[in-house]
């Protein structure tokens, strides 16, 4: 069964999608039900589940499924942190804690990017586990590379032309423009999801065909 962590902000939205298309009604969303492993019980699980995936720790299901094949993907860690800054601002979500946070005291983005669930919030979902655990890391910068990647590596079809959800319609580049001051602190307070990041850029960097290798 392929277990999929949905970081915040790391393209998971869109990743739901392409699941979705391939999977069906075998794909479970878990947004809610279990984050942890204390939460995890057989029975929530639905029948004929084939694929999981939404907002939850990567050693959640580690006693309830057999040899998950566990996916993620990840981003800069600048641009999450940023990105997160900027969805709550513009979909406030009261139930979160940080969001509630950033709302009422009218945080500014250092600020925001200070709380302790925002610093290092990747390695915190991956749950202590190295990229390596990880059958498949995608890279939100590199999505159609990515899925390309995950789909050699589980047999499955991917879309050429993937679909982008949940996209911030008010960001005109690639990159939110900070500060060099700003993305310093920003990174300093996230050096362990830099590192993880580094790693997963490089093993996808390695399964990648480049023009120029083709060449014969």
């Amino acid at each position: 069964m392929i277990i999929s962590v949905h970081i915040p902000k790391c393209g998971g939205t869109s990743f739901r999608h392409v699941l979705r298309d391939i999977y069906g009604e075998s794909l479970w969303l878990n947004y809610g039900a279990i984050f942890s492993q204390p939460q995890a019980a057989p029975g929530l699980i639905p029948g004929g589940t084939r694929c999981i995936h939404g907002h939850f720790l990567g050693d959640a299901f580690d006693e309830l499924v057999p040899r998950p094949r566990l996916v993620t993907w990840l981003r800069h860690p600048v641009e999450r942190v940023v990105s997160n800054y900027y969805h709550f601002l513009r979909s406030p979500d009261p139930r979160d804690t940080c969001c509630r946070d950033l709302i009422e005291k009218g945080l500014s983005l250092e600020q925001f990017a200070e709380l302790d669930w925002m610093r290092n919030e990747a390695t915190r979902y991956m749950a202590g586990k190295p990229v390596e655990a990880f059958e498949f890391v995608g890279i939100l910068e590199r999505f159609n590379d990515s899925l390309r990647v995950f789909g050699e590596i589980f047999g499955l079809p991917v879309p050429g032309d993937p679909p982008r959800a949940n996209v911030n319609p008010d960001r005109t580049g690639d990159t939110y423009p900070l500060t060099a001051r700003t993305y310093e602190h920003i990174l300093s307070l996230n050096l362990r999801d830099l590192m993880t990041y580094d790693t997963a850029a490089a093993m996808l960097d390695c399964r990648v065909v480049r023009p120029s290798s083709q060449a014969v």
